[in-house]
């Protein structure tokens, strides 16, 4: 009877339905500093909103990101960070925002303008994208003066991220948003 008992736990374990893969999250904030090196202590940190969703953006099912909106301030994480480069340490903070995005697919490069980020400082241009394919990665195309910066890498939820340049870099972090 052994044997039958066996075989038959083989068979329902067989036939039970598959563990479902847990859902992706549907969209993260985004959280950036931007800062330049030197010893020119003026602060040129730029302000600016991020404009709400836009409704004729497709969404993250077609392979394109969606802007939902500007990061709360009691969302915001890097509020410590910032403080630590505004007391002395050699770097000046350009500009900070938080935004809330669906992620575009893996290798499309469909980001946003800083401007659109809520991000704007005086000589910074760029643009700023999060894919998701097997991994989720974090990427920006700015330039700074002569200075630039293109990278993309992968970053997991919650771990600061840090792309650099000899004349400035960002400080990042990616959340899932709630």
């Amino acid at each position: 009877m052994r044997p039958l008992t066996f075989g038959i736990a083989i068979l329902l374990t067989a036939l039970a339905p598959p563990a479902l893969p847990q859902a992706e999250p549907a969209a993260y904030d985004v959280e950036v500093i931007v800062f330049r090196t030197g010893a020119d202590s003026a602060d040129a940190m730029g302000g600016g909103s991020v404009a709400a969703g836009d409704d004729r953006a497709p969404s993250a099912a077609t392979g394109v990101a969606r802007l939902m909106g500007p990061l709360p301030a009691a969302s915001q994480r890097l509020g410590p960070v910032l403080a630590r480069l505004r007391a002395g340490s050699g770097y000046f903070p350009l500009a900070h925002a938080g935004w809330t995005q669906t992620p575009s697919s893996w290798g499309s490069r469909s980001g946003f303008p800083l401007a659109r980020l809520g991000i704007a400082a005086e000589g910074l241009s760029g643009t700023a994208w999060l894919e998701r394919g097997q991994y989720l990665h974090l990427g920006f195309s700015l330039r700074f003066g002569q200075a630039s910066i293109n990278e993309i890498r992968r970053v997991r939820p919650g771990e600061l991220n840090y792309f650099d340049n000899p004349a400035f870099g960002v400080i990042a972090v990616v959340t899932v948003a709630r």
